[in-house]
Order: C-alpha cells, then structure tokens, then sequence
C-alpha cells in the first residue's frame, strides 16, 4: 500500500511540471535551429575540349581542371563531390580535375552537391571520351553564301559543313579581312554589314590540328535605300501554312533595289503565327489559326492575312528537333540540313523515341485524316526494318485522343504496328541514303476504328524508333509532314531533290 502513494504522489508531481512547462508558452527553452541554404543549380563551365552532346574529348594519359558555379553563392554547404562511371577509364579528383587513363573507352563523370541531395538541376554530367588520336577536318564548305550584296546593318547567317563527318571537334573560328565594312562572329559565322565595300570572311577548324583546313567568301555591302512603296506577292501557300512551318513571305519593293531591311514587321497573333525582322513566318500552333502581319517602313504600310490549315505538318529537323521532344535518354546534335539522334540504351537495346504531344502534358495536336490523309516521315535508321517484327528495330505511328475515340493505338495492323508503314519509292529500308516512310491515317488501328475520321484532338502523337542493336546505335531525321495525297507527297519529294541538285 505504502508503495502505491509513492506511485501516486511521483506521478501527480511529473504531470504538474508537465503541466506547467506546457502553458508557458512565450518561454523559450532552446536556441532557434539556422535555416539551411541548400544548392538550387550546379553549371559547368565549358571546356576547349568539348565536342558536342555533353561529350568531352581527351586522349590518353591528360589531365583537365574543370571549373563550376553553383546557385545560390549562399548556400549553406557549397562543397561538390565527383564521381567516375569507370576509374580505369577516366578518373576526377575531390578538386574536379579529369584525369585519364592509358585505356581508350568512355566513361561518365557526375557532379553532385557534397551534402548529397538536391534538384535535377544539380545533378550535372559529363560523357569523357578517351581516344588515342584526334580525327582532324579534312576540307570546310561555306554553303550559303549570299547571292546579292547586304545591306549595312544587316545581318547575315553563314553556315558550314565540313568532312569527315567523324571529326572530333566541329569547331570554328571565323575572321573578316575587313571589319570596317563586315564584321563577323568568331563562334557563330553571323556576318553584320558596316559600311559599303567588300571584305573576305575566312572560316578555319578549330580542331587542334596544326595545320587546320579553312574556307573563305567575299562579302559584298551596299549603302541603304529607302523604301518608298510594297506590295505583297500572291501567294496561295499564305492560306494553308502547316504546324511548324517557317515560310518567307514574298514581296516587291520601290524602287527595286530599296532596303529591305528598313521594314518593320508585326503580327496580331504571335502565339499562332510570329514573323522575324526579314517577315519569315514561324508557325507555332497545332490546330487552325490566323494572323494579320504588317510590314511597315514611315509612311508605307502593307498588311496581310495569312492562315494555319488544319491538320497539315511542316516540321524540319535541319537545325533542332524542336518543339518535337526525344524520350529514353537520346541526344541529338543537327548540322543544317538534318538532326542526328544518338538514341539511349537501356536492357541491351538502343531506343530515341520523337514526340509530338504526350498524355498528361497538357498539349493537345489535331490530325484531319479526311483532308491530310498520309503522315510522311524522312528517316535514316542504320538497321534494314522488317514489316510486322521488331527484331532488327521499329519505326511505330502511336496516336490516340481523350477520350478515347480512336483508343491507345499503334496505326496499322501489321504485329501491332511494328514497322506497318509503307515506303515511298522502295520495297526495303535503305541504310545508306534517307527514307520516305508513310502512314495513312485511315487505315486500321490496332484496337478501335471509328467510322468517322474527320478530325481527331489528340493527348498524343510520336513515333516510337526502338529496338535496336548495335552498331545501329542512332538515325538521321530530316522531317515530317502531312499530304492530302501521295501525289502531292511525290511532288513535294521531287521538288526536293531537284532543289538538292
């Protein structure tokens, strides 16, 4: 009994102290924890040794200092750590100094924060390649030199292309002989007219070669015109613009040698159609639209109407995929004229799959099978594609709408649409020169067929490109588009060959 009350009295004595201690609110019984600042975003420099696709290029037994920033400055513990997918490839120091090793191979360097979590952001890598040699130019290409005079403060784009196309580095550094008449962009080739005259622009490799191959063109610049009237060409490609197309309005001027440049160009309704300072339309929406441009230059003002027709694809991949977007890992590096995608391995297999809309993003794209009937494709894959397998990789047409009028569909019927497209002008997938690949958009799905095919909203649209073993480790993609027949697909194809010639 006497061991009860002690109970009791011990228990009431440590509930009051309980108690008391909880009502006194306003006392503070410990200091305040400091808030910590953890790291938002790691950038990485740039390297002279970088070649492209986050790839670096080093040969055998160097060394290189990398250097950082990270975001905020004030971060709590700013310390980074480094780590190597293979050390017997290519190892990093605690102080971001890339060491490699006497074994030619690749390896992936990771940069993290040292405090071990954070954002996608400061995650940052690096692919290190490791070679015994540098693979030099052999010979540069200026291919778009201009064909008239520039005038002075324009500005004009040169592009290059050059061989092998297995160079290590396809870096540049471009010169003008004459800079009080043109200057030009060490990096970049964009040529700025100055004053009137002449001057060379030379491009030479940036490759490390000793003895680098170079390229030149003259550069004419002529003194400014002012306009003194416009008018609009007609033009019938001004009523049925394509999503993702750029086109070039056409116009005249007075006089005929006026300064085109001297023209101020807008439009009413830049989210579906902008217009660039030379009136280069960009087509931006994925269903109809329309928008009023205006050039302007004082007194002279012209406007026109122009319209995005339903359902027609422009796309081209000469210089990015974009707004296309690749899946699984793949990169893609572009030269002009077409992307190369270099697709993500993953379970023995290559994989890069090119998307439109995806389910969930928010996006949607309209098709109008009834009018834009075939989707075309111009694809390159390095492996001979068999129709209704995939055991040498697949080119699949994945489409479908919410809700679900067409289902979650692969188009075609051939082995749930693996390879089920039809090839223009071929019995078989060239490895060697681009394809035409078509689909036609009223043929069979896999699940669902709805009897009208108008029009469809879909949540998606991509190609799936999977499947692949090596070597066949990337494609080359120059474009898709839609045509209401394969008349019109031919035509558009010969036209572009005879513009190629």
């Amino acid at each position: 009994m006497k061991r009860d009350y002690i109970k009791y009295f011990v228990g009431l004595a440590a509930c009051s102290f309980l108690g008391l201690t909880s009502c006194d609110d306003d006392k503070d019984l410990g200091g305040k924890m400091d808030e910590m600042i953890t790291v938002s975003t790691i950038t990485l420099n740039e390297t002279q040794y970088d070649a492209g696709n986050k790839t670096i290029c080093l040969l055998k037994n160097k060394e290189l200092q990398l250097s950082w920033s990270i975001a905020p400055e004030n971060a709590t513990n700013a310390n980074v750590q480094w780590t190597s997918s293979d050390e017997s490839i290519v190892a990093v120091t605690r102080e971001g100094k890339v060491v490699t090793k006497d074994k030619a191979g690749k390896a992936i360097i990771t940069l993290t924060p040292e405090i071990g979590f954070g954002p996608e952001a400061t995650i940052v890598t690096r692919t290190v390649e490791v070679m015994d040699e540098y693979t030099y130019m052999s010979a540069i290409n200026i291919t778009n030199v201009p064909a008239e005079e520039i005038a002075a403060g324009d500005e004009y784009q040169l592009t290059v292309s050059s061989e092998p196309a297995t160079t290590t580095f396809k870096r540049y550094k471009w010169t003008s002989s004459n800079p009080e008449v043109a200057t030009v962009d060490e990096k970049t080739g964009l040529v700025t007219g100055i004053s009137k005259g002449d001057a060379t622009i030379i491009v030479t490799a940036d490759d490390f070669s000793s003895n680098p191959v170079s390229a030149s063109c003259e550069i004419g610049v002529k003194i400014v015109t002012p306009i003194t009237g416009m008018t609009f060409t007609e033009d019938a490609e001004l009523n049925q613009l394509g999503y993702g197309q750029e086109y070039q309005i056409k116009y005249t001027l007075e006089p005929v040698d006026a300064t085109a440049s001297l023209l101020t160009w807008t439009s009413d309704n830049p989210e579906v159609i902008s217009v660039d300072k030379t009136g280069k339309l960009s087509i931006k929406t994925m269903t109809n639209g329309s928008a009023t441009i205006t050039a302007s230059y004082g007194p002279v003002v012209q406007s026109k109407t122009v319209t995005v027709a339903e359902g027609r694809f422009c796309y081209s991949f000469d210089n990015s995929v974009g707004p296309w977007t690749l899946e699984n890992g793949a990169t893609a590096t572009s030269d002009g004229e077409k992307t190369v995608v270099q697709m993500g391995f993953d379970k023995g297999k290559y994989r890069g799959d090119l998307v439109l809309v995806k389910n969930n993003s928010g996006k949607t794209v309209i098709i109008t099978p009834a009018t834009y009937r075939y989707v075309a494709l111009k694809i390159k894959p390095l492996s001979v594609l068999q129709s209704g397998n995939n055991s040498a990789g697949c080119v699949k047409f994945e489409i479908y709408d919410n809700p679900l009028t067409i289902g979650y569909n692969y188009l075609g019927g051939k082995g749930s649409a693996n390879n089920s497209f039809s090839i223009l002008n071929r019995t078989q997938v060239s490895t060697t020169e681009p394809n035409i690949l078509y689909f036609d958009l009223m043929s069979n799905f896999d699940n669902k067929n709805p009897e009208v095919r108008t029009k469809f909203d879909l949540v998606q649209l991509k190609f799936v490109i999977a499947d692949y073993l090596a070597p066949a480790v990337s494609y080359d993609l120059y474009w898709v588009r839609t045509f209401k027949t394969l008349e019109d697909l031919q035509a558009f194809v010969d036209s572009e060959n005879n513009t190629n010639e």
